[in-house]
């Protein structure tokens, strides 16, 4: 308190004083004791909460709620603080960790992609007038998109070639276009999925009116030595095959890696045991509507009076609802490997945490002391010790997750 009567002296002008010299009984009746105790719990609270916590052994995971209980003067402060605390997990042990089974892309698959890419990319379009659309055909449009009768911003297009059957388009769209004549106008319903990036569209009902202006055929060129002296810059097709080879195999393993990852995260969060407090739920729905809101004012949909930025509309509220699911699912899989952490003592090194530090130094192309001093002095090392620890762990558990031996039909006889 008697710190607290110090402050409030300074910052406050009380005629026929010296700043910071006004007694108690003056500063409690120009500007009430109220105002003082107010001051003594902002001074104290942040100094003693942090220890408190600490003694209880416990891991916040929301800001408090201070119920203070006692402030007098010679008294000591009693204070109440409620919160939620990070949930216990109960993980599986490791050689629970197996996946049922595990498809890896093959390079082969990828190459016959990759020059299947180059043909659709080198194809002629001839105008089509004697037949209707069908699947593999372009067509030339104009449309313009309703959800609930209105137009909505990012819903209309002229000359808009699309190819039938690509699925570049929202899903049931382009189906609605096979079977149709060049200069005839069709409607089109669909339904936007439930996951669509535009969120504001997640699972809305809408109807494009669309004009079909043109139908396009495609004739791919044959793959051979001209199409690759067409297309690379090699003269014969087996050397374009060799070199597109090398970056299939290395994009190939890349990604049968991340997908592996993937699959070993999702095993440990279905078998892992949790439950996630609403109030951390909500922190994150509210952060993903912060990132999100960002996206939209970078994005100038609307400007400030977009309804993504308006408290109270509907759309935002059914934003909020659509996150949930997600971000629940984030979070349980953020505890599981936070729990695998701490269980398995995986920590992370002050060299490779400079070995970060560096990488990243030369990626922005930065002084290394002056990037580790500017990180250290904005986090301390936290964050990105805490990022390195997680993706540590991650890898951790690759190393132990297991796939499923299936019998052959040779096994299966013997037995």
């Amino acid at each position: 308190m008697d710190r607290a009567y110090r402050d409030v002296a300074k910052k406050v002008k009380i005629k026929g004083f010296r700043s910071g010299k006004a007694p108690r009984a003056v500063i409690d009746q120009m500007i009430g004791r109220d105002a003082v105790l107010h001051e003594a719990l902002h001074e104290i609270i942040p100094d003693i909460y942090p220890k408190a916590v600490e003694s209880a052994g416990i891991e916040p995971i929301t800001s408090p709620e201070i119920d203070v209980v006692q402030i007098l003067d010679n008294k000591p402060l009693i204070f109440k603080a409620k919160v939620q605390v990070k949930p216990e997990v109960k993980l599986p042990s490791l050689d629970k960790i197996v996946l049922d089974s595990f498809t890896k892309k093959t390079a082969s698959d990828d190459l016959k992609k990759q020059i299947e890419k180059l043909r659709n990319k080198f194809a002629t379009l001839n105008v089509v007038k004697s037949r209707v659309s069908k699947k593999g055909d372009f067509v030339l449009i104009d449309f313009e998109g309703f959800v609930s009768g209105k137009p909505f911003e990012g819903g209309q297009a002229s000359d808009f070639m699309l190819e039938l059957g690509s699925g570049d388009f929202i899903p049931g769209f382009e189906e609605q276009l096979v079977g149709v004549k060049a200069k005839s106008d069709v409607e089109i319903k669909i339904k936007f999925p439930e996951s669509y990036q535009t969120e504001f569209l997640a699972g809305k009902d809408a109807v494009f009116m669309v004009k079909v202006k043109e139908i396009k055929s495609r004739k791919k060129p044959k793959v051979d030595d001209e199409f690759a002296k067409n297309v690379s810059k090699f003269d014969t097709l087996a050397e374009m095959k060799e070199d597109l080879a090398k970056a299939s195999a290395e994009r190939v393993k890349k990604d049968n890696e991340q997908l592996f990852r993937t699959n070993a995260l999702d095993k440990l969060v279905e078998l892992s045991e949790v439950e996630v407090p609403s109030g951390m739920v909500k922190q994150r729905v509210e952060q993903m509507i912060l990132e999100f809101q960002d996206r939209v004012r970078q994005g100038g949909e609307g400007g400030e009076n977009s309804p993504w930025l308006q408290e109270s509309s509907e759309e935002l509220k059914a934003l909020r609802q659509s996150y949930e699911e997600e971000a629940e699912r984030g979070l349980k899989t953020d505890l599981a490997l936070a729990a695998l952490m701490k269980r398995e003592k995986i920590e992370v090194s002050e060299k490779e945490v400079d070995d970060e530090i560096k990488r990243l130094a030369e990626g922005s192309k930065r002084d290394f002391d002056e990037l580790k001093k500017e990180i250290k002095e904005r986090e301390g090392n936290a964050f990105l010790k805490h990022r390195l620890s997680m993706n540590k762990t991650v890898e951790f558990l690759v190393k132990k997750t297991k796939i499923k031996k299936t019998k052959t039909k040779k096994n299966k006889e013997k037995e």
